[in-house]
């Protein structure tokens, strides 16, 4: 069959047009063998220059095309779809980057016309080697598996239950809450998170679609998007349970830095030093001293210093609303010691947002004293405490107080590592996880179908951790359909068994798990449901024997021969 190739050249407003001589790539195009029409228009990515394309290839009964436009993250995908609904495989289509590699990269416009013109020519040559690749599908499980149940870890399970997804949400300890259940009162409007916590409680109660499974561990999960398998042991009865979902999400949550290998805050030596949290659940109505901010003593502090950034050196990093809270702590404490002074020590303050930044302002109006000190330490004296001090400037100065509140650090938890190596997903040098993008994707890892949100990617508050829940939900929903299969990767590796060594060499390299030896006949095998297409293995085999899909060495040379020219 003769081949037929389709060029379109896509203006893309003023962002091509104005640096590459579009007429000069048309010219230069044209007389190429296989080229049966070439095209240019304003912006190819619209509804209408869709529909152009689509009109085009139906039109010249195209066998193969050639978009020259944008970035291939950007729209590659889209001009598959076109070709698609026009009748063509689109693993038949090619497109070059004339935007990102030529035009915004290239001062000179003559040289980004030549630079277009070799791009366009080398999309060319590469589209004749293209092999038809056929689309696959596997059944998938619309339920969705949360662990952790703390704010983030609720919110996510009452967004995704349905009559038709169930959610399984996991809590290692005897209660739902996390932290928050902890917390007396929350920033900015001052409300009760304990109040908060039941009713989120409540909802997630009535919903028959939720299970909540409290004092259980995940022990085990393996598989892909759209079919894990579980493995979860119940504490409390030391019962196994197994099941399948789509989808993971993992909403961990933090700890709270240990403040006990910092001797100069004397914490755990001298009396009234808390953490943050300890001073929290003194001052819930049921906790250890009824809800009344006292010492050890029984009486109530007639003076408090806060000590911000407890663990910041150690930890090498922000944790983002200890400012926050410790404004919070300075309205609790006016509320109900109004005649307390309040002394506050740090470094630098965080306070991010108009909101915020009038919670401060409001707070520094009640009378409290803020002292940046390039070094403070906490010492016990015949009076009590004595906070020592040293400014910016290196003024010395001594405060007594009654008590002391240490704003710690934020830190990673406990289970990160286990479900690091459980997930094969990477945790970043602070011991968090990492997010698949920062930016273009801040909810989903490195692991297709595990989402991570709230703290166990990096300190959050409240409203975040919620955003990012909703966030995830939404990526869920909209991928997990029940009813409808989940389209595979058609562009995966595949091993030649007479070229294998069997050095396992592929097996290594794979970050999705996705390659597997076979003992019996000493070769290395794809599972094509689980790889991605990264190339990995082709890149590192030594034998030649993987290769990637719609990636061979003849497309590849035949792309380089051109843009070499």
């Amino acid at each position: 069959m003769a081949k037929r190739i389709g060029v379109y050249v896509c203006e893309c407003g003023t962002n091509i047009a104005e640096k590459v001589d579009i007429d000069q790539v048309i010219a230069a195009i044209s007389p190429l063998k296989n080229v049966e029409v070439i095209e240019r228009y304003k912006l190819l990515c619209s509804e209408d220059g869709k529909e152009f394309l689509k009109q085009s290839i139906e039109e010249h009964g195209l066998t193969h095309v050639v978009v020259a436009a944008c970035s291939p993250k950007q729209h590659e995908v889209t001009f598959m779809n076109v070709c698609e609904q026009a009748g063509l495989n689109p693993q038949l289509f090619q497109l070059a980057n004339i935007r990102e590699q030529c035009a915004w990269v290239t001062p000179n416009a003559e040289e980004a016309t030549d630079k277009a013109i070799r791009q366009t020519r080398a999309a060319i040559s590469r589209v004749l080697y293209h092999d038809p690749l056929e689309k696959k599908e596997v059944e998938v499980s619309p339920d969705v598996l949360v662990i952790g149940g703390g704010i983030a870890g609720i919110k996510a399970s009452q967004l995704l239950a349905a009559p038709d997804r169930k959610v399984y949400l996991i809590e290692k300890t005897s209660s739902l809450g996390g932290k928050v259940k902890s917390f007396s009162k929350l920033f900015i409007n001052m409300e009760s998170g304990f109040n908060l916590i039941e009713q989120e409680l409540q909802s997630l109660v009535e919903n028959e679609n939720i299970e909540v499974l409290t004092e259980s561990e995940v022990e085990q999960i393996l598989g892909f998007l759209g079919n894990f398998e579980v493995k979860v042991v119940k504490k409390a009865e030391d019962k196994e349970l197994n099941f399948n979902v789509g989808a993971v999400i993992l909403a961990t949550g933090f700890d709270l830095f240990d403040p006990k290998g910092l001797p100069q805050y004397g914490y755990g030596k001298l009396d009234d030093v808390y953490t943050s949290l300890e001073f929290e659940e003194m001052n819930i109505p049921d906790g250890p001293t009824n809800g009344k901010i006292l010492l050890k003593s029984g009486r109530p502090p007639e003076s408090v210093a806060i000590i911000h950034c407890v663990g910041r050196e150690e930890k090498d990093y922000c944790s983002k609303v200890c400012c926050l809270y410790s404004l919070k702590f300075t309205s609790m404490l006016k509320s109900q010691l109004p005649s307390a002074k309040v002394s506050h020590f740090y470094s630098d303050l965080c306070v991010p947002g108009k909101s915020y930044q009038k919670f401060y302002e409001d707070t520094k109006e009640l009378g409290v004293e803020f002292v940046r000190s390039a070094k403070t330490e906490v010492i016990g004296s015949g009076k009590g405490i004595t906070i020592k001090y040293e400014t910016e400037t290196g003024a010395k100065g001594d405060l007594a107080v009654d008590m002391v509140i240490l704003l710690t650090a934020m830190e990673s938890s406990s289970d990160a590592r286990k479900f690091a190596e459980m997930l094969n997903i990477p945790l970043d040098d602070k011991g968090f996880f990492v997010e698949e993008h920062q930016l273009l994707s801040p909810v989903a890892s490195a692991a297709e179908g595990v989402f991570v949100i709230g703290c166990a990617q990096g300190p959050q508050s409240i409203a975040e951790s919620i955003v990012q829940s909703e966030a995830a939900a939404g990526k869920i929903l909209s991928a997990l359909i029940p009813g409808r299969k989940l389209e595979l990767e058609a562009r995966v590796s595949e091993i030649s068994e007479s070229f294998c060594l069997g050095c396992q060499t592929c097996v290594d390299v794979c970050p999705y798990g996705a390659i597997t030896f076979d003992e019996t006949r000493r070769v290395s095998v794809v599972n094509e449901v689980l790889c991605h297409g990264c190339g990995n293995c082709a890149a590192a085999c030594p034998s030649g024997a993987a290769k990637l899909k719609h990636f061979t060495f003849p497309q590849i040379y035949q792309e380089l021969k051109e843009v070499l020219r």
